[in-house]
């Protein structure tokens, strides 16, 4: 009687914090086909994901030398420890995220000689605000890391699109990130929890409710936002924007609400756990990074059923159609933010059909099809 043996995967992230592409590592690990597959996962740090997989029962792994640097001493000594590693688990299958950890472990896979080395594209590091010779040198260790897959996972056509240089596109394929949300808070007890948390809500319960859920990072281009909602609150004075999320940023951010007499109008929460469960408490939902390689929070916004308005880069038109399921704007434009958040607020019937309509769209993105569609990748 043949003896059926799983293929090993080894998942490689650089950072164990709680972010789109840790997500992504949890989504797949955890619902691999474990009659084909056991999946491992390696990692820097002691975060949220480390948590989550042990809970999930998945072993975890955890690595020492990676840090999130390019500096020459930490990458040779990162690639080294992946190579040990390598030589140790023996994977079938080598799946490396981010940006430092795919050009480290696709060197490190290919001289261990890994079977299968799988890369997944999570963005490209230059696109971020730096000088034309920083991109240039990033955009070259991003073309290697490619060429050293078997395969590269986009997550969106935007980012296939972005990386034409010689022999990338015939490495690449688009596999969409997939997402589920549990049970989601309807609007009123949505608003109520939040309102609990943060008291200062409370007496803004029946106004409208924009929100922006994303890391308080120079790409997300809060400052532009903020701008923009300085127009809104001229047509809406009841129009409130709540931003979720925490970054280096905050303490620039909060100046710039009080400087531009907007404390009654833009509220900094900082991380909120679950926060895809409360989405139904905001009227619109939107974005107005300068990159963005999928963009997770609109997906999930389709799925609680919010109008959004974001900005057309990367991967956004994968996910928003404009004028069909929400509306897109230029990067960095502060009049077209505004004038389309303000439309939507004038306009929530049009503001409900974009929303069906992105609902219906992101419905058959789950994590179930995502993972189906890697692992035949993984035996292809």
């Amino acid at each position: 009687m043949e003896i059926k043996t799983r293929k090993k995967v080894l998942y490689l992230i650089t950072k164990s914090n709680w972010g789109g592409a840790q997500r992504y590592v949890y989504d797949l690990a955890t619902t691999l086909d474990t009659e084909q597959f056991e999946p491992v996962v390696a990692l820097g740090g002691n975060g949220t994901l480390v948590t989550m997989l042990d809970n999930a029962g998945i072993r975890t792994i955890p690595l020492y030398a990676m840090q999130n640097s390019m500096h020459p001493a930490r990458t040779l000594a990162a690639t080294k420890e992946l190579y040990r590693l390598l030589k140790t688990e023996k994977p079938d299958i080598f799946h490396v995220n981010s940006s430092l950890a795919g050009l480290v472990g696709t060197i490190a896979g290919r001289l261990a000689r890994v079977p299968k080395i799988i890369f997944t594209a999570h963005g490209w590091a230059f696109n971020e605000d730096r000088s034309s010779a920083q991109k240039y040198i990033i955009k070259i260790a991003h073309w290697l890391t490619v060429l050293l897959s078997h395969r590269t996972i986009a997550v969106s056509n935007g980012l296939l699109k972005e990386m034409r240089w010689p022999g990338a596109w015939a490495k690449m394929k688009v596999i969409n990130p997939g997402r589920t949300i549990g049970a989601m808070y309807e609007r009123d007890e949505a608003r109520e929890k939040i309102a609990d948390f943060y008291a200062f809500l409370r007496p803004h319960l029946s106004d409208p409710w924009v929100v922006c859920l994303a890391e308080l990072h120079p790409i997300k281009r809060h400052t532009i936002l903020f701008s923009a909602f300085a127009e809104v609150v001229k047509t809406h004075p009841t129009a409130r924007l709540i931003c979720i999320g925490d970054g280096s940023l905050r303490d620039k951010l909060a100046a710039q609400i009080e400087k531009d007499n907007l404390s009654e109008h833009v509220f900094l929460l900082g991380s909120l756990t679950e926060a895809a469960r409360f989405l139904k408490a905001f009227d619109l939902l939107t974005l107005a990074s300068k990159s963005e390689s999928y963009g997770y929070v609109l997906h999930e916004a389709g799925l609680a059923r919010v109008p959004v308005v974001a900005t057309n880069v990367g991967g956004i038109p994968n996910i928003v159609d404009h004028k069909e399921s929400g509306l897109l704007v230029p990067p960095d434009d502060v009049a077209a933010l505004a004038l389309d958040i303000i439309h939507l607020l004038r306009h929530p019937d049009e503001a409900t059909r974009y929303a069906d309509t992105l609902k219906i769209k992101m419905q058959y993105r789950s994590v179930e099809h995502m993972t189906r569609t890697t692992e035949y990748l993984y035996v292809s």
